[in-house]
């Protein structure tokens, strides 16, 4: 991101990106949703069994076909529309921010992640894990690797010029995380949280990191224009 000297004397639109921050900051939906579709469901709910995507399923059986683990999710069309929600954040508040990213191959790199990471939620909204499983699966894969890559990027690029180097180790920490339990969960290794407790792991990074930054940025912009 520019500095705080850039945003002013470059005559940035700062109402744009302050609803670049805010919109980014609506990510907290994802999961407000999870609890309140996980709350509906009168049949056991496990955080380190079940999958992220069971919230979302739209059918009352064992799933996968043939496994032991009963799935019935009463609000599973709340889940997907957040899935899909979460898509649209993700681009609206990339695009609006664009004028605080820096210029360059690398940053470059960062926002197609970003937007890529957008289109893999809308895919995972759109594909439920018992209807189409291979879209869902390509989908949930695509925005674990693009959006943790994205943090990484963010993190040692210049993208991130103006910012603490609390907020850019924390990136990339956050970022190498979200990779390696998109490694580990699928690979059986789950270092005791279970393959739900892992996968969460590799699907929190990002949108923690979203909330955090729009909050950021939503902080900077107001000081800035006060």
């Amino acid at each position: 991101m520019n500095d705080d000297s850039e945003i002013g004397s470059r005559g940035l639109p700062l109402f744009r990106i302050l609803i670049g921050g805010l919109v980014w900051m609506c990510a907290i939906q994802f999961f407000v949703a999870q609890v309140v579709v996980q709350a509906a469901w009168t049949t056991p709910f496990s955080l380190a069994t079940n999958y992220i995507s069971d919230l979302g399923n739209t059918a009352c059986a064992n799933y996968p076909t043939g496994g032991q683990t009963y799935v019935c999710s009463p609000l599973h069309e709340w889940m997907n529309l957040s899935f899909f929600a979460q898509g649209v954040i993700i681009i609206i508040g990339t695009l609006l921010i664009l004028p605080l990213i820096r210029r360059g191959a690398v940053t470059g790199i960062g926002v197609a992640l970003l937007l890529l990471t957008g289109l893999g939620m809308f895919g995972v909204g759109l594909f439920t894990e018992n209807d189409n499983n291979d879209w869902h699966v390509y989908s949930a894969a695509l925005q674990f690797i693009t959006g943790n890559l994205a943090l990484v990027i963010v993190g040692i690029s210049r993208v991130t010029t103006g910012v603490s180097k609390v907020y850019r180790v924390g990136s990339i920490l956050l970022g190498v995380i979200g990779l390696a339990a998109t490694v580990l969960f699928p690979n059986g290794y789950h270092l005791g949280l279970g393959v739900g407790g892992m996968e969460r792991v590799a699907a929190y990074t990002f949108p923690i990191w979203l909330i955090t930054s729009g909050l950021l940025i939503a902080i900077k912009i107001i000081k800035k224009s006060a």
